[in-house]
């Protein structure tokens, strides 16, 4: 078949076509990508970048949670540090609940004891991360808040049966007041303290009931006016009526303890550390660090002078211990879910990049073949035209050109 004019003209627009489907599948090979441009595919290449945007949003929401939970994890170190010190107050307050102790013995554990409360707030000031403040309350976040509590800490039976304490019970709607100061302390709130009960022998020889009351905050002391028969209610007092046992002399230097915690608030202010957690908009989560301060934990006048003083400086400490135990139970809880949340991104972003890769990278195979074949197309057209105009200069010698 003779090779005409349009004949040549097709294989000039193949050859054209050949050599841009060569030129793409190269393109391909070399960067990776099926989509490089918008040309490749409009609606693709926008889902692609969107997609892409979106994997590099996870991870960085990834890496703040790792910050997150690298911060948190300082603030289990220093608060396990605090736990150890509340541990050796407690063991020198129990020491120091011993008539046998002399005056200088009873100084040495009062200095170890400010040493140790020095220590606890020292951590608690000075622990941070990267600059932010973990323990001084500054980001304790919002809470519930609590209602006040009576607790009777140890009680002791009575030679003719029964407790000393029998019952403690409110006396007042001001028992949830913890504004101002305490009743019995020259106010009508509720505050943080210890009430002790000891049966004494009273001026005729009969056995009576003392109370006395140590402030945890401030470390005031006082004893309630009068004595207490067998079986009275105490009243006057941090607004709770102490219904007491009937005792009688053979119960004499029995001592019974209650701890008064007070009210806690509401706190609905959000003062918890953020961090953007997620990929979009309002994934933010909230890291609540708690305080760990002496004066938070109510042990800063710890007063060891006396054998009634460490009994109620135990009350105070054992309170701190339960406080302190629920700051680590939610620092450990905000951890787990700290760690559920990048487990989440991860993933997020492993599924999406799976996603753009799926729909944006090249089949190198299929492209190597691509190429071949275009190649091997615009070697065929190029022969094509090259016998075409062959032929035509063989016409042209005819006409002696």
């Amino acid at each position: 078949m003779a090779i005409t004019q349009v004949t040549s003209d097709h294989a000039l627009t193949s050859l054209t076509q050949t050599q841009h489907a060569l030129a793409t599948s190269l393109t391909r090979e070399s960067t990776g990508k099926q989509l490089n441009t918008a040309a490749d595919g409009p609606a693709q290449y926008v889902i692609a970048a969107t997609l892409q945007s979106n994997v590099a949003a996870f991870e960085a929401a990834s890496q703040n949670v790792q910050t997150a939970f690298n911060a948190t994890n300082v603030a289990t170190g220093a608060l396990a540090q605090t736990s150890s010190i509340l541990s050796q107050l407690r063991t020198l307050a129990v020491a120091g609940v011993n008539d046998f102790l002399s005056p200088a013995d009873r100084a040495s554990l009062q200095t170890q004891a400010d040493q140790l409360v020095a220590q606890a707030n020292t951590i608690a000031q000075t622990t941070n991360f990267n600059g932010a403040p973990l323990l001084n309350g500054q980001f304790a976040g919002p809470n519930a808040g609590s209602p006040a509590q009576a607790t009777v800490a140890a009680n002791v039976p009575l030679a003719q049966g029964g407790q000393l304490i029998t019952q403690v019970a409110a006396a007042n709607p001001n028992f949830q007041n913890p504004n101002g100061p305490a009743q019995g302390f020259g106010g009508t709130s509720t505050q943080n303290a210890t009430i002790q009960i000891q049966i004494v022998a009273g001026a005729n020889g009969q056995p009576v009931a003392t109370v006395t009351a140590v402030n945890s905050a401030t470390g005031q002391q006082i004893v309630l006016p009068g004595q207490f028969n067998p079986g009275a209610t105490v009243t006057g007092l941090e607004n709770v009526n102490i219904k007491l046992g009937t005792f009688t002399s053979g119960d004499i230097g029995q001592v019974a303890t209650i701890q008064i915690a007070q009210a806690v608030p509401p706190n609905t202010q959000n003062s918890a550390l953020q961090v953007q957690s997620g990929a979009f908009e309002g994934n933010v989560t909230g890291i609540a660090y708690g305080t760990a301060s002496a004066a938070s934990l109510q042990i800063a006048n710890l007063n060891l002078s006396s054998s009634a003083n460490a009994t109620n400086a135990i009350g105070q400490i054992d309170r701190a211990l339960e406080q302190l135990g629920a700051t680590q139970t939610a620092l450990g809880a905000q951890q787990v879910q700290l760690q559920y949340q990048q487990q989440a991104d991860d993933l997020a972003a492993n599924a999406l990049q799976t996603a753009q890769s799926n729909l944006a990278d090249a089949n190198i195979g299929r492209e190597n073949v691509n190429a071949t074949l275009s190649s091997l197309q615009t070697q065929l057209t190029l022969a094509v035209l090259a016998q075409r105009n062959t032929q035509s200069a063989a016409v042209l010698t005819l006409f002696g050109r």
